[in-house]
């Protein structure tokens, strides 16, 4: 196989460009969120237009499910230039 083919191959497999069109959602996460929120509530995943954003606590977990989720997605949205986001998801932060 070619270099190039295998280099090919491996970015695709490796998901390294699907992280590269991820930052911009999570740069638009941390701005909208603000630094206090964003230290506490962090973008992990983009895919499809769904936001999943890792919380610290179950009671910041059940704020941002319940009364913050579609004011943070618009001001997301607004931040984002071409990408939009769809959905915002929030899990509970597993501790190791």
């Amino acid at each position: 196989m070619p270099l190039g083919d295998a280099l090919a191959e491996y970015l695709k497999e490796s998901g390294v460009l699907n992280r590269k069109k991820q930052v911009p959602a999570y740069e638009a996460w941390d701005q909208a969120a603000g630094p206090e929120l964003a230290q506490k509530a962090r973008a992990v995943s983009f895919r499809r237009g769904e936001l999943l954003v890792e919380v610290e606590t179950t009671s910041l977990l059940s704020e941002l499910r319940g009364f913050a989720s579609e004011d943070l997605r618009s001001r997301c949205d607004e931040l984002l230039e071409g990408a939009r986001i769809r959905k915002l998801t929030f899990k509970l932060k597993r501790r190791p």
